[in-house]
């Protein structure tokens, strides 16, 4: 099984051996920063007296009295002078630490490849000294360890940064002073067909996680000798198999062959041999091709010694000499060259289009459950298109009736960023803002804490859909760079389950930093956030709202379900965590996010009561807890268009904002009672007086409304008498008094009318 960690890569150094001390890692630390400050800060190391003395310091001696050995006498006299004692300081013997025996160092064998974005080009001059990595660029990278590899995957580009067998790592060191880092020397080729030694340090968030794929890999590869001894085994055999196909093409290689001429043969056939073996020795003459293309036109020609190419040529085809070419030969291969790079440029561009094209249909792979007309389209396209759009408050009704109608699928992320606009502009008190307002970008070149848990739960997001199945590919990376950068954004909530799919659906219709930005939106300002805290209160309080909403609205359904002891906690909770996007189809998902920007939170408790009480009948006639949880997390999600449909439909036209205000209320003030209670109760006991609390409560309640309603009645007779004996008091004072006296009472009157009336 593939273990997975993110690290921090740190840059990589040329060595001399293929083995080294254990502080071989604070050294590389400490050059990386020399190097950092001497070069500017990204600059590579030049070559020079500097990278002579970065040489002297990485050449270390492995013997354990101090004097170096006879392969590092050897490492250390390519430099030119013993620099072996300068790794210790004067007086000192240098410190080593006795290797796990059941650590195995392999020698390297074979050579991969690096990707560009970590190789260094043969012949540089930085291929001999420290190269640290650039601070601009986002370094951090995901280190997985195979059965018998290791790969490092860059979640910034999508590409796999280095990919290396354990039979080419040959030592693997944690930090003494920096036990946050690591690092491993394995063995590449360099051009000539020599090899180099080459350590690569990384980074990690603590000590921990270090001595974690410390571990690992010390499992790893005390597991790889079988793995290998296995394959070794398998190929033996197949050699075998394949030994007698070879000796049957053989044989008609020799009925064909036989009548060419005899060297010709032996070359053709040598080289078969060799290209079947693997093989390349050197060849004492070469083809050249002249005069016609047929066999009996080409001739045999002989360098040995001294020829061209020397002895040790392989076989291969004498170039022709070069003819010289005059300023318009010159000038025509010129332009054929800019043509040939214009075309390759359109092409490029074409084909990132054509990628882009398939992403956005790759991503938007699901069943539309409200088909959008074309005049809906064209409402929304207006809307969308309205120059500075972020400024202009749009009519609520309008909004509200196009969204009801359906919202096309190519536009939702547009929509969605929208409707979040609107909702911005339509509060008059702003809405907490994150403490920390690192830009995204940065927030990616951080290490996080809360790695394991994201990565563990990348492969459970959305398993069937095509964008997030392939195991860290392009979906799965963009929706770990969104996880982690909010881990990073919000510490207190950092990551919770659930939010994965939160993050998956915004990533289905929208960039990363854009689904960033919304994400941002839903928990700071649509208040998602709370029920993500570590402690879970405003979760439990949702249930308790959901339980008192079935009590109003489905009363027998709610008894149903309190008789087989079913609270919503055990079917709703993943509703309100993922907002329905782990159980329910994505089409339906979509339609209650196009809903969640548009009304907030409480649309999911519409959704839940809305889905309880279409499926009320089927859900009475199973009689146990085990048979009615299975309906409503398995049967209940797999919803008819027509229902899925219905279902918004009522959501658009429900109002419950002042019900779940009040059972907010009502929920402290039960916690608070029960607070109170005394400890020595017992379970039935506290139930008792809960119940006799409920009750005072609700006598209470029913005591404030007939008050409430007596006072409305008192108001209105008091109201009709006021405005019964207006014109009698008009008429008193148009007799009795002065005009000015009269227009006050008048205004009096009129503004005592206006104020019953309100």
């Amino acid at each position: 099984m593939t273990k997975r960690f993110e690290v921090l890569f740190c840059g990589r150094v040329t060595v001399a051996h293929k083995k080294a001390p254990p502080a071989l890692i604070d050294e590389c630390i400490e050059k990386f920063s020399q190097s950092r400050g001497t070069e500017g800060g990204a600059k590579p190391v030049s070559s020079g007296g500097f990278v002579s003395g970065l040489r002297r310091a990485l050449t270390f001696p492995l013997a354990l009295n101090g004097k170096p050995g006879d392969e590092e006498q050897d490492a250390v006299r390519e430099g030119g002078q013993d620099r072996g004692r300068e790794w210790a300081p004067a007086g000192e013997r240098p410190m080593f630490f006795k290797r796990d025996p059941s650590f195995p160092c392999l020698e390297a064998l074979d050579e991969n490849g690096l990707s560009p974005e970590l190789h260094t080009p043969p012949g540089d001059p930085r291929a001999a000294g420290v190269q640290p990595a650039s601070l601009q660029e986002n370094r951090t990278m995901l280190f997985m360890v195979g059965r018998s590899q290791i790969f490092l995957v860059s979640p910034d580009t999508k590409k796999v940064s280095i990919e290396k067998s354990f039979r080419e790592i040959s030592f693997c060191s944690q930090g003494i002073r920096h036990v946050d880092h690591f690092g491993f020397i394995c063995r590449e080729t360099v051009e000539g067909g020599s090899c180099t030694f080459i350590c690569y340090v990384f980074q990690c968030t603590d000590e921990a996680l270090v001595d974690e794929i410390m571990l690992t890999l010390k499992q790893a590869f005390s597991v790889a000798p079988i793995i290998i001894m296995n394959k070794v085994h398998f190929q033996n055999i197949l050699f075998i198999k394949k030994k007698r196909v070879y000796c049957l093409i053989l044989y008609h290689f020799f009925t064909v062959m036989h009548c060419l001429p005899p060297s010709l043969f032996f070359t053709l056939f040598s080289s078969l041999i060799l290209s079947h073996l693997g093989l390349s020795f050197p060849v004492p003459f070469s083809i050249s091709e002249r005069g016609d293309s047929s066999l009996e036109g080409r001739v045999l020609s002989l360098s040995q010694g001294g020829a061209v190419g020397g002895g040790d040529r392989p076989l291969g085809v004498v170039p022709e000499e070069r003819k010289r070419r005059g300023q318009a030969d010159l000038r025509e291969l010129w332009r054929k060259a800019i043509l040939q790079q214009i075309l390759l440029l359109r092409m490029e561009r074409e084909n990132n289009k054509i990628q882009a094209s398939e992403s956005k249909r790759l991503r938007l792979d699901y069943e539309e459950i409200t088909p959008c007309l074309k005049d809906v389209t064209l409402v929304w396209e207006g809307m969308l298109g309205t120059p500075a759009r972020s400024t202009v408050k749009f009519n609520r009704d309008t909004i509200h009736t196009a969204v009801g109608q359906g919202v096309p699928r190519q536009f939702r992320g547009e929509v969605w960023k929208f409707l979040s606009e609107q909702y911005l502009l339509s509060q008059t008190v702003p809405s907490r803002t994150p403490a920390n307002n690192t830009p995204y970008k940065e927030l990616l070149k951080q290490l996080t804490s809360q790695q394991h848990a994201i990565l563990i739960d990348l492969g459970r997001t959305f398993p069937t859909h095509p964008y997030f199945q392939a195991q860290l590919g392009a979906g799965q990376l963009s929706l770990y760079n969104l996880l982690k950068a909010y881990s990073l954004l919000d510490p207190e909530v950092g990551y919770c389950q659930g939010l994965s799919f939160i993050a998956g659906v915004l990533l289905l219709h929208m960039g990363e930093e854009e689904a960033f930005n919304m994400l941002k939106f839903l928990m700071y300002d649509m208040g998602l956030r709370k029920q993500y805290r570590p402690d879970m209160i405003i979760l439990q309080i949702q249930m308790y709202q959901l339980s008192r909403l079935l009590h109003d609205y489905h009363r027998d359904l709610y008894v149903h379900l309190e008789q087989q002891e079913i609270g919503p906690s055990l079917y709703a909770a993943p509703w309100f965590l993922t907002a329905f996007a782990s159980h329910f189809p994505l089409g339906f998902v979509a339609r209650v996010f196009d809903m969640l920007f548009l009304q907030g939170a409480e649309v999911i408790f519409k959704v839940s009561l809305s889905l309880l009480g279409s499926h009320k009948p089927l859900i009475l006639q199973h009689d146990s807890l085990e048979t009615i949880v299975d309906f409503i997390k398995t049967t209940l999600p797999n919803l008819g268009l027509v229902q899925m449909e219905k279902t918004i439909n009522q959501v658009c036209e429900m109002d419950i904002s002042k019900q779940l205000q009040a059972y907010e209320v009502e929920y402290h003030v039960l916690q608070d009672e029960l607070c109170d209670m005394p400890a020595h109760l017992n379970q039935s006991q506290r139930a008792a007086q809960l119940e006799r609390t409920n009750q005072s409560l609700r006598q209470q309640n029913l005591d404030l409304l007939e008050e409430l309603q007596v006072n409305k009645l008192t108001c209105g007779h008091t109201h009709t008498h006021t405005l019964s004996l207006q014109p009698w008091v008009e008429l008193v004072c148009f007799c009795r008094f002065p005009r000015p006296v009269c227009v006050a009472w008048r205004a009096v009157l009129k503004a005592s009318s206006n104020q019953r009336g309100s």
